[in-house]
């Protein structure tokens, strides 16, 4: 029979190198101190490491280099995990990525449908910012179009981006959009909404 301490880094090796997680990750395997000590185990053998507050990583390595750094946007995303949360791009990423503007935001920052605090990865802290936009929204393309044009605000919105954001966009992402119409606050936000969901 397959112990719990095997079952984990069985996980662990098939997400593959850069994958974070945290306790929670793995708690169908068995109870919560006996996957602590498994992880504290694992980390203390080089296995893994913690690159968070109870936070661990499946290092990448690098043949000469050694462990590569975490990267930021997985150990976020065990963050959300482990709390029930959904995590998104902020504004001006978002509009980066849409390919909305050129400017690349300076600040390593997401928003979040739950509560907004800091996190520390590494040397690097991560601001998690409460999001304005409807939590009812469940596709990340959806979220992150709203995101972007919300971002770049009213009075700089025209037909050539909202037909740009459009064609990003499935229509699986349109209908998550035109359902969550009446949940949107900002008004001129509505109407934009509402054509990039048709």
């Amino acid at each position: 029979m397959t112990s719990v301490a095997q079952k984990i880094k069985n996980r662990i090796k098939g997400k593959g190198r850069g994958w974070a997680f945290t306790p929670k990750d793995f708690l169908d395997l068995g109870p919560r101190n006996n996957v602590g000590q498994i992880l504290h185990r694992l980390t203390a053998q080089g296995f893994i490491r913690q690159v968070s507050r109870g936070v661990y990583d499946y290092p990448r390595k690098h043949s000469s280099m050694g462990d590569f750094p975490p990267h930021v946007q997985n150990v976020v995303d065990a963050v959300a995990r482990a709390a029930g949360d959904r995590i998104y791009p902020t504004g001006p990423t978002a509009a980066n990525r849409m390919g909305l503007t050129t400017q690349v935001p300076a600040k390593t920052a997401f928003v979040t449908t739950g509560k907004p605090r800091k996190v520390k990865v590494w040397n690097v802290n991560v601001d998690l910012y409460k999001t304005t936009l409807p939590k009812t929204l469940t596709r990340p393309l959806a979220y992150m179009a709203l995101q972007a044009l919300d971002n770049i605000g009213p009075d700089y919105v025209d037909q050539k981006m909202i037909d740009k954001t459009a064609k990003h966009l499935k229509p699986a992402d349109k209908k998550d959009i035109h359902d969550n119409l009446r949940y949107i606050r900002n008004p001129w936000l509505v109407d934009i909404a509402r054509q990039i969901s048709v």
